[in-house]
């Protein structure tokens, strides 16, 4: 597992959406416009995107094939779990994977 730790502002969606992009994954962010528009300023062309709630329909059964088989790369971890709309209280990340 790849993990893109940084301070904000730091170029970290970039990254990921460059490892999406390379291993034919999906981003899934909680904000798909926004995240689209940020490929398109870094020149990235390409890469699928889907909301939170997308990726946790499919998860809970909801067919999507454009998830199936295919890496996914989640945008901001901590709103992720936020979204997840489950009680929560913590969790600890280890940096050396």
């Amino acid at each position: 597992m790849i993990k893109v730790i940084d301070k904000r502002s730091t170029g970290k969606t970039g990254r990921i959406l460059l490892l999406a992009k390379e291993r034919n994954g999906v981003v899934v962010c909680n904000n798909p416009d926004r995240i689209r528009a940020k490929a398109h300023n870094y020149g990235i062309v390409g890469v699928d995107i889907v909301s939170y709630k997308e990726y946790y329909d499919f998860i809970n059964g909801y067919e999507n094939e454009l998830l199936v088989n295919r890496p996914i790369f989640i945008d901001e971890l901590d709103m992720f779990l936020r979204e997840l709309d489950i009680d929560i209280a913590g969790y600890s990340l280890s940096e050396d994977d």
